[in-house]
Parts: C-alpha cells; structure tokens; sequence
C-alpha cells in the first residue's frame, strides 16, 4: 500500500473520534438555540451548530474515505462541499444579525431559523449518500470513465505551446460570446441573456471555459519541468487569466484561477502551500473585492456602458484601486461585504417562507425532465426557452420587477424543498452526495493528475452550488466532454514498448 494510503488509514481513528465529538457537540448548541427567546439568539447559536455540525461531517467523511487529514488536500467535492456549507451557511449567516436592505429584508429572521434546520438535514443526508451510497458502483464507474484515458496519455503535457493554445481558444471563445450576445459575463446589455441567444452562444461559452485550464496546464509543465520558460508562461497566463475576468466583472474567475495553480502544485509537489492561499486570500481582499464593487457600480451605475467602454474603463478603476492604501478598514470592509455575498442562507430561507404557503411546490417531475431539456444544444432546438431560473426566482420570491435584471442564487437545498418538500429534499440530497462521490472517484488526482482538469470545470458549480438542480446537473455532461477534449490535447501519448526493448520479459 502506497506511504499516503497508509498514512491516511493511521489518521482515520481520530479523525472519526474527532468528528463524533463536534457531531455530539453540535446537539448542545442546538438545545442553546432551542431555549433562546430572542430570534437573533437563535439565530447566532444555530448559525455556530450548524458550523460544528459540517465540520463533524467533514472529519467523519476523509475518515471513512481513508483521504488523511480533513480530506481537503485530496481536492475532492464531497469534502471541499462540507467545508463550504459550514462557512457559507455557518459564519455568514451571523452578518443576518444587522439590519438588512434590498431583496434579504423580505426575508423573516424565523424563516432564517427554519432555514438552518433544513440545511443541516440536507448536509446530513449528502453526507450519508456520499459515504454509504454505492461505492462498488462509483468505483467502477471511475475506472471505466479514466482508464481510457490513463492508458492513452501520461501525466506529461505535449509541449509549451499546449498553455498558449487553451488559452487562446478560452479567449476567443469569450470574446466571441460577447459580440454574439452584448454583454461580458457582468458587463454589457444584461437583458440581452434573459431575452435572446444563439444556436451555437452555448458552444461558445463552453469554449471560454478553455481560459483557467490553460492556467492550470501551464502550472502542471511549470511544476514537472521546473524549467524557467514554463515558470514565465504560468506568470505571464494566470495575471492575463486574472484581468480577463476582472474586466468580465466576475469574483469567481480569480478564485478559479488560483485553483489551477494551487491544486497541480498539491498533487505534483506533495504539499498543501498554505502560504499561497494565505497570499490569495489578502490578496482577494485588498484588491479583487474593491476593484468589483467600483468596476460594477461604474459598468451599471445611473447608464448602464456597452461592454467595449466598461472595458476601456477598467485601467483607470485598477489604477485608482492600487493607488489606494492598503489599510486595516479596507480589509475590514472587503470582510464585511464577502460575508454578506457568500451568506446563502437566503435563497432556503425566503422558499421555506413563501413556499408552500404563497407559492405552490412545483412538480417534483420536472427534476428529472428539466435536466434533459436543458442539455439539448439551443443549435438542434432553436426554439428552445430561455431557462433563467435565478432571474425569474428574483420576481416570483423577492417580488422584483421584470425590468430589474438580476439573478438571485436557489442553491439545491431550496430549489429541492421548492419541488415538493423534505421528502424530495432527502431523496435528493441522498442521489446528490452518491453523484458527488461518482465523480470524486473520476478525477481522483492519486491516480492521476488529468482529474485536475475535471476539477477545475466542476468545482464552482458543485462547490458553491448557488444554481438550481437543473442547471447543475445539464452543465456536468457538457464539462466531461470538454474534459475529455482537453486531456486529449494536452497530454503526450503514451509509446508501445517495441519488441526486443530493455529489460526484456523475465523467463519462465
């Protein structure tokens, strides 16, 4: 057995103690909860249980899974979803605690508290179907989804122009989205996403995907070689990756990017590098953050700019952004607003409190037609509806006018409760944690480093997990695809051993 297995299997004893206690734990803050009168209290001591309640899950998950410390060196989506509920849906939702404007203040702060309930019921039954689902199944699945391919390809990529290449199609594929549609994932006309498209702007948006996997290419030559050139293209492709989606208005793209440097250096070099999170992190925000806030209030402030002058307007707003001291009150202030925007306790909240009551649950049918539907390119169906689910979720929950384009997050935990319920929502949450398990066990990077790829395309969706069921589970396929593609492209084949080659076969 391999040293990191076995090491891995000695760690699992008290990991498993250690996530029994928090589980344990948890039922003490949850009897707090229970017997505070005021809603705010309840509210604080439900947000810290629920905390304690994924992290008890997650140390129970990478014990079970032998995956050795908390599981999230592994990269893999079962632990790394764990972590994320426990922050998004624990300390985030203590900022519930001040006033609230815009759409949150329709929410009732009792909502918020039944709220809490659902997501650790959701968390656990995710849990039970990631480690108690068909595991046989999942690992079979695995080695016939990547045998091909680890049979086919090494962990080498082809040569230095692979980076450049996936970059260049990642930024084509952008830009010709934005001419196509007219606007630039934030920037630009934003109803034009919610009232017409193109057969092939799906292609397109596929093809922008290309742009962080080019980053991460770069990174696994970089890392493997250690030759200067490689080092100078993983700089010059991850700063061109970060202003790419700066200019496009998105938070999400720096973290992407990050990822792609991160996880090749975990699986090659064998280490965690905390320091580089620890620099992502100040560096998110002292400068990302910021230039957002300005560069959106700029590209949508009182006229809204076409997506050519909120791109020349970029310069400008990251110069004045980097000319700014970079003070304690800045940093406190990024804090404050990234609690806020990562606090997803609203979307289950503000369905738990209109649905059933107001608004009827939807048929629990459409989670198994939705799916089928919206995987059907728009360039075989052309008359095929635009499914904005988060645009017209902002209309029928938080009663926006039609006229106000924006899209407020479901998340699968809401979006399963809206179909029908805790019945639905247990079902559901169970196939999910056995799903997340099927393709933990693909792109398993101890077998070898092509899963990094599959990571990258299906962290944001699966992780942060802000859509509804039907947009997360049609954009999987699309992502193994392109997965696929990718590694083909980018790997060196691996050369039959010729006859007669050294050593030659022993005797028998």
């Amino acid at each position: 057995m391999p040293l990191p297995e076995l090491e891995a299997k000695a760690e699992a004893p008290p990991m498993l103690i250690a996530g029994l206690l928090l589980v344990a734990a948890t039922a003490a803050l949850v009897m707090v909860a229970i017997s505070s009168i005021a809603v705010n209290d309840q509210i604080l001591w439900g947000a810290l249980a629920l905390t304690a309640f994924c992290t008890g899950l997650l140390l129970l998950m990478s014990a079970l899974g032998g995956y050795g410390g908390l599981g999230l060196g592994t990269w893999r989506i079962g632990p790394w979803s764990l972590a994320w509920g426990a922050l998004a849906f624990g300390p985030a939702t203590i900022s519930w605690l001040g006033p609230q404007t815009g759409p949150p203040a329709e929410i009732l702060p009792g909502s918020v508290v039944r709220a809490l309930w659902l997501i650790g019921v959701a968390m656990a039954l995710f849990t039970m179907g990631y480690c108690g689902g068909p595991r046989r199944l999942a690992s079979s699945l695995a080695k016939r989804a990547t045998s091909r391919l680890t049979s086919r390809f090494t962990d080498d990529i082809r040569g230095p122009a692979v980076p450049w290449t996936l970059f260049g199609v990642g930024v084509a594929g952008q830009a010709a989205s934005a001419l196509v549609t007219g606007h630039l994932g934030y920037v630009g006309s934003a109803s034009a996403s919610t009232t017409a498209t193109t057969g092939y702007s799906q292609f397109l948006t596929l093809l922008g995907e290309c742009l962080p996997l080019a980053v991460a290419a770069a990174a696994m030559r970089a890392y493997r070689t250690r030759h200067l050139m490689a080092r100078l293209t993983l700089a010059i492709l991850f700063i061109a990756a970060i202003i790419a989606g700066a200019v496009a208005g998105g938070k999400t793209s720096f973290i992407v990017a990050v990822l792609a440097v991160i996880i090749p250096r975990t699986t090659i070099r064998g280490r965690f590098p905390a320091g580089l999170l620890v620099a992502a992190v100040a560096c998110f925000l002292l400068i990302v953050i910021p230039f957002n806030l300005t560069y959106r209030a700029s590209a949508r402030g009182s006229v809204t700019l076409t997506t050519g002058q909120a791109v020349a307007a970029a310069p400008a707003i990251a110069g004045q952004v980097l000319a700014d001291d970079f003070s304690p009150s800045v940093l406190g202030q990024s804090a404050s607003y990234l609690a806020q925007r990562i606090r997803t306790i609203d979307s289950p909240a503000i369905i738990m409190q209109r649905t059933p009551s107001q608004i009827p649950y939807i048929n629990p049918g459409q989670l198994a037609v939705s799916p089928l539907l919206d995987v059907i390119p728009r360039l075989l169906w052309p008359g095929k509806p635009i499914l904005d689910v988060g645009y017209q979720m902002s209309q029928e929950y938080y009663e926006l006018p039609p006229q106000v384009y924006t899209s407020s997050d479901i998340t699968p935990e809401g979006d399963l409760y809206r179909h029908g319920g805790w019945f639905v929502l247990a079902i559901g949450m169970f196939l999910i944690g056995c799903g997340a398990r099927i393709v933990d066990e693909v792109a398993d990077l101890r077998r070898s480093i092509h899963g990094t790829f599959l990571i990258l395309l299906l962290f944001p969706g699966l992780v942060l997990a802000g859509s509804d069921c039907a947009t997360l589970l049609a954009g999987i396929p699309q992502m193994i695809l392109l997965w696929f593609a990718v590694v083909t492209l980018s790997f060196t084949r691996r050369t039959a051993k010729p006859v007669g080659a050294w050593p030659p076969p022993p005797a028998r």
